[in-house]
């Protein structure tokens, strides 16, 4: 580490420190009381602003980018008001651990008035309503700290728990006076856990060896500390099926082999004697049934680099605090000793045989009806996307929507080279962002976005984004006309829109979403037959890459209420109900 005597005002000094620790990119929506921030940004030549027009979007792109990158991403929205209009995909980064720092500038509210436009209000401070989805949080009241500050922030970010946090500033330091101070100068760090206890390593393989149904439950902290191919190995070795916790794919790829897709049907389908939790941080309902996926497993191990990893794993036979990479690099130097490998072979079968029957049934149940004229089923959307990206050598799916579950891609030897990226927390309104982020943390690589349509409007504003600074990635709309989970949810309730076959508050109809892509700028297409969706896909993602340009694909789906249901009529002002 260096530091540089640096002279200039505090909105130079922060822009600088960022700098200098490598940011490249600040993502942002832009207000008037920072104006010189915003100032200082445009005269930095080494650090360049993506802007969105909504901070929901913002906060979209800054996790895509840390899900591609592996690194801490910066945000900045407008006071308090930019703050409260972020919190719905901050809840995402927040849920996934992501590292992104969030900087706020903030009105006295103490000092003369104690009520400012768009600042919240004075009985709180400036950082109370993010601290629910904050790792740490901190208020800057002296502009001589501010390097500091930024370099703090991004280092906690990115150290384990690695996950978001924020930085409150007083906007009263924006001023034009200029101040010396030291910069920084160090990349960002890539801080790790220690290594485990050998005898911890021995007692891990002891517990798979004699395990007859092992199930390696993965995490986001696998892919975190980079673990996904060492994983993958041991699963292979001993013959343990893996699954995903909810929210994170990327642990380890739904595609390989051995993978049965998430810990919940997971268990049902196997039934397993061993689970081994690496880098989970599960979750539940808040129902005392949050606990019972584990109820019927002999034994249970969990491994990670912090508590988090451990709090919601009742009775635990084995806890190895560590990184996870660090321990199965360990438990994969120890098997190599092993003289009769061949031994697991009866398991490896098994296991395959198993992860293949549970995801084919899976894929025959997303595509049980027949084609029909004028729309495109789950399963060939899926395919065509997936295929078209392996050809291509690898690359990006980003989703937020639910009618193609990505967990039924067809296997690929050692899981393939497609990445899968969702948001952790479930929140509406990541999808369109994402894929923005995402192709910024990983420009070498095609990206492409799958949302629903119902998610598209949540934040379609990115498309001009996209457009705007001329991000090449494809949107794959799957447009099934309604809040298709929802529709479920609502006939699983049993109740009268079920007796009645008539469902409010879930059709969306009346929207153009190829004309509302090019009111932003962006290309749309759509897309209604089943025999043309591959060649779409493959000509539409041709044209991204070649052309450098986003562009946008809609694909009309069959309608996604339950059989046989229709909208019901809605309200309309004037007429009685």
């Amino acid at each position: 580490m260096s530091k540089q005597p640096f002279t200039g005002n505090p909105s130079e000094i922060i822009v600088e420190q960022l700098s200098a620790l490598g940011v490249n990119y600040l993502f942002y929506n832009s207000g008037s009381r920072e104006a010189r921030f915003f100032d200082a940004l445009h005269e930095n030549p080494r650090i360049n602003g993506i802007l969105g027009l909504h901070e929901g979007t913002v906060t979209a792109m800054a996790g895509g980018y840390t899900q591609a990158k592996s690194e801490p991403a910066v945000m900045s929205v407008h006071l308090g008001a930019g703050l409260a209009q972020s919190m719905g995909q901050l809840i995402n980064v927040w849920a996934g651990s992501l590292p992104v720092v969030t900087l706020t500038f903030v009105g006295d509210t103490g000092s003369y008035a104690d009520r400012i436009t768009l600042d919240l209000g004075h009985n709180v401070g400036p950082t109370s309503i993010a601290a629910p989805f904050m790792k740490a949080n901190w208020t800057v009241l002296e502009a001589g700290g501010l390097a500091t500050a930024i370099e703090r922030a991004i280092k906690v970010a990115s150290t384990p728990p690695i996950g978001p946090v924020h930085v409150a500033i007083y906007d009263r330091l924006l001023g034009p006076e200029k101040i010396s101070t030291s910069i920084i100068e160090h990349e960002i760090p890539k801080v790790t856990a220690g290594y485990p206890d050998p005898s911890d390593i021995e007692k891990l393989a002891k517990y798979l060896n004699e395990a007859e149904r092992p199930l390696i439950y993965v995490g986001d902290g696998a892919w975190k500390s980079g673990a996904e191919s060492a994983i993958g190995a041991i699963a292979e070795h001993f013959g343990a099926n893996i699954a995903s916790m909810w929210g994170d794919l990327m642990g380890v790829s739904v595609a390989h082999p051995l993978h049965c897709g998430y810990f919940r049907g997971s268990v049902l389908d196997l039934n397993p004697d061993l689970i081994v939790c690496v880098g989970v941080r599960h979750g539940g309902s808040g129902t005392p049934d949050d606990y019972s996926l584990f109820k019927n497993s002999k034994n249970l191990i969990a491994i990670g680099p912090d508590v988090e990893i451990f709090e919601n794993i009742p009775d635990l036979d084995l806890t190895i605090m560590a990184d996870e990479t660090a321990t199965f690099e360990l438990l994969q130097d120890l098997i190599r000793s092993e003289n009769e490998p061949i031994k697991y072979n009866k398991k490896r079968n098994h296991a395959r045989e198993t992860a293949h029957q549970i995801k084919e049934n899976g894929r025959k149940n997303l595509q049980h009806k027949s084609a029909t004229k004028g729309s495109v089923r789950p399963l060939a959307i899926l395919d065509a996307i997936d295929t078209t990206l392996e050809k291509a050598g690898g690359g990006y799916i980003t989703t937020e929507q639910f009618a193609i579950p990505l967990e039924y891609v067809n296997k690929k030897e050692n899981g393939g080279k497609v990445k899968y990226v969702r948001p952790a927390g479930g929140s509406e309104g990541y999808g369109m962002g994402a894929p923005i982020g995402t192709k910024l943390g990983a420009s070498d690589q095609p990206v492409i976005g799958l949302v629903g349509d119902g998610s598209v409007y949540y934040s379609d504003s990115a498309l001009w984004t996209a457009a705007h600074h001329k991000i090449p990635v494809l949107y794959v709309i799957a447009n099934n006309g309604t809040y298709g989970i929802v529709a479920g949810q609502f006939a699983a309730a049993e109740g009268a829109m079920k007796r009645e076959g008539k469902y409010a508050g879930v059709v969306l109809d009346g929207i153009e979403i190829v004309k509302l892509a090019e009111s932003f700028g962006v290309e749309g297409i759509r897309v209604e037959e089943e025999t043309k969706i591959q060649q779409s896909i493959e000509e539409s993602l041709g044209i991204v890459e070649r052309e450098g340009r986003p562009l946008l694909l809609d694909v009309k789906m069959p309608l996604g209420l339950p059989q046989n249901g229709q909208a019901s009529k809605p309200f309309h002002l004037g007429k009685s109900k």
